[in-house]
């Protein structure tokens, strides 16, 4: 069996000895779990080969980023503004609305370029037109992605981007291990979306450190539902923070979601697999879902969190970014309010017109609302 020391090492010895791998924020239980549910998982070899090298090269960006952290001692010093965070379970229209606020001239968020290519800092000037721009937008235009092509999300290189990329670096988030291998990585699955690691967001801070002395500064605006999971540590790694969090028909949720994940594991419509990936989404999203509920009652933090409906954000977009920039005493300029209808005239995510069953997942109703008793008691009038 391959362990994180020997792993840790090989990356060590392809970025010619480097070996500052950044805080102790819990990424090597993390990595070992995954190894472990690897090593048990009996893979052909090509494909845990695979998944061996993507890990290995999480590895090597953890290195470069603290390389050029340490050439640069001044990205240590940048203040993170806010941040604002827009989360809630998927489907909710939290992708939606995130594009929508992004329009704010006084907004920084991260751009899905700079979280794919984060080991190489955008040369001074030139954040703009990187060239890594292009490469970005050729390479997503030709993954093939069944998640692009059945309309469930749009992705490019110069849209916001969620904080799964940067989760990823350690080791933990609603991508690790990745949802189709969910299914082989069993223990690993388990371990990561039921713990939260000790500082899940030290990372991630530094991060948006060195995205921000790179390219442009704001007040910073993420997005990502799994972050529902880890609320308390959210809050503590950025007392400033502002919440948005978005709420649906917790049925209808549950539908789509068991729909992209089925899409993302290629599961047409009778197959098989279906009602074990329904079983899944609500099992992990439920649990996850239940630690915000738990976080939120202390009365702080809840305080620091505004509850928006789906409705609200298809039927009454601009009315519903006022209502946020009222809560939290924020100036809405007309340049940004005319830059937010622009794109709301012509937003590059659109509806899915896809539509999906819940039989065909094995659930009902009563499943999804027993899996997350007591969330609609509290949160209904948003439905």
């Amino acid at each position: 069996m391959l362990g994180e020391i020997a792993l840790i090492a090989k990356a060590s010895a392809a970025m010619g000895g480097l070996t500052d791998l950044g805080p102790e924020d819990g990424f090597r239980v993390s990595l070992r779990v995954l190894l472990a549910a690897l090593e048990e998982a009996g893979l052909p070899d090509s494909q845990r080969q695979a998944m061996l090298d993507n890990w290995q090269k999480r590895i090597e960006v953890r290195m470069q980023l603290m390389a050029v952290r340490a050439a640069d001692p001044s990205i240590g010093t940048q203040e993170i503004e806010g941040p604002m965070l827009v989360t809630g379970l998927p489907r909710t229209g939290t992708t939606s609305l995130f594009d929508v606020l992004a329009q704010d001239p006084a907004v920084r968020a991260p751009l899905t370029w700079e979280t794919m290519t984060l080991a190489e800092p955008a040369r001074p000037g030139h954040w703009h037109d990187d060239p890594r721009i292009a490469r970005i937008d050729d390479y997503l235009g030709g993954l093939g992605d069944p998640v692009a092509e059945a309309g469930l999300h749009t992705y490019g290189a110069m849209l916001p981007d969620e904080c799964n990329n940067i989760l990823l670096y350690n080791f933990w988030g609603a991508r690790y291990p990745g949802e189709p291998e969910a299914l082989w990585l069993k223990g690993a699955s388990e371990w990561i979306h039921n713990c939260v690691p000790p500082l899940p967001f030290r990372l991630h801070r530094m991060v948006l450190q060195h995205l921000q002395a790179h390219g442009p500064g704001g007040r910073w605006l993420l997005k990502e539902p799994y972050h529902i999971n880890a609320l308390d540590h959210f809050i503590a790694e950025y007392p400033g923070a502002m919440i948005v969090m978005t709420h649906r028909d917790p049925v209808d949720v549950f539908t789509s979601l068991a729909g992209l994940y089925a899409t993302i594991r290629g599961e047409g419509p009778g197959d098989p697999g279906r009602p074990a990936t329904g079983r899944y989404v609500l099992e992990r999203w439920s649990a996850g879902l239940k630690r915000c509920m738990a976080a939120r009652q202390d009365p702080a933090l809840d305080a620091r969190i505004i509850d928006i409906g789906y409705s609200a954000i298809v039927t009454e977009p601009m009315a519903t970014v006022e209502a946020i920039y009222r809560h939290f005493d924020l100036p809405l300029p007309d340049a940004a309010r005319a830059r937010m209808e622009a794109w709301l005239a012509n937003p590059a995510q659109h509806r899915s017109a896809t539509r999906f069953a819940l039989e065909d997942f094995a659930l009902t109703p009563e499943d999804i609302l027993s899996a997350i008793s007591p969330y609609p008691a509290r949160f209904g009038r948003y439905f």
